[in-house]
């Protein structure tokens, strides 16, 4: 019994320790951490090779970067032409090769051409065209012909004539003649296949302001209306709406800076 009363007694000494015990903070040995030291450690990962594309922020989804690479530009050298050539043409064919017409050099003006293969860097020799010339034009037919116009012959010649490559066969046969001899001319070729030649130097070397058409069926020439300025050492570019346009060029005194639009079908 005495056990007992003991007992209780050790019993009820606890529980009043227990509940009058006064309330303590609880210390610890660690440091405190500053809650920015808290934020920056929650909200920046750890850097390491797997996060390098990866950018986290607490107001931002993940973004993953992109890397650009840019390549550079490069020149390569191909075989060398057989002839050393100025002032002379190059046409790109239906076939994909390159035909080069005529031009000078220290021997003279030339008749030459020659064809370049892309396939194979490879340039070969073709058909020497009528005449020598430099300063002409060579113009693309949609036949896959290319007509050779005017330019500058042997003995400083004007020339009005022309003549047309066959790629085929790799000849040249004469087509008529132009009304004016004329260099540094324009010739462009039209929507509806016929060619457009325009200005250049004449015979007194003095721009001009003639133009002409050039029909491939009958092989013709023929006048259409004279550009309000003469002009030669110009540009001729054809439009996506059919139209001409000439720009600048030289008329035997000074540069110019007009342009003017040509329109094969005129309508009033």
């Amino acid at each position: 019994m005495e056990h007992t009363n003991v007992f209780a007694v050790i019993l009820a000494l606890l529980l009043n320790f227990v509940v009058f015990a006064p309330n303590k903070l609880e210390t610890s040995t660690t440091p405190a951490t500053s809650l920015s030291s808290l934020i920056t450690t929650i909200s920046t990962p750890p850097l390491s090779s797997t996060t390098t594309s990866l950018v986290t922020s607490t107001t931002s989804l993940p973004q993953t970067t992109t890397t650009t690479t840019t390549q550079q530009s490069e020149w390569f050298v191909t075989s060398n032409m057989s002839d050393a050539r100025q002032e002379h043409t190059a046409s790109v064919l239906s076939n994909g090769k390159v035909l080069i017409t005529g031009g000078v050099n220290d021997n003279g003006r030339l008749k030459s051409a020659e064809l370049y293969d892309p396939s194979t860097g490879i340039w070969t020799t073709t058909g020497s065209m009528t005449n020598a010339r430099d300063l002409h034009t060579a113009s693309v037919l949609t036949n896959g012909l290319v007509l050779v116009t005017g330019g500058v012959s042997i003995g400083n010649i004007f020339l009005y004539s022309a003549e047309l490559y066959d790629s085929s066969a790799g000849t040249w046969t004469t087509t008529g003649n132009m009304s004016d001899a004329r260099r540094e001319h324009t010739a462009s070729v039209l929507t509806n296949g016929n060619v457009l030649v325009t200005g250049g130097a004449g015979i007194e070397f003095s721009a001009v302001d003639s133009v002409e058409l050039y029909d491939p069926s009958p092989s013709t020439w023929a006048n259409t209306g004279n550009m309000t300025n003469a002009r030669g050492q110009h540009t001729a570019s054809v439009l996506s709406n059919g139209l001409v346009l000439v720009t600048g060029g030289y008329n035997g005194r000074i540069a110019l800076n007009s342009a003017e639009l040509y329109s094969l079908f005129r309508t009033n």
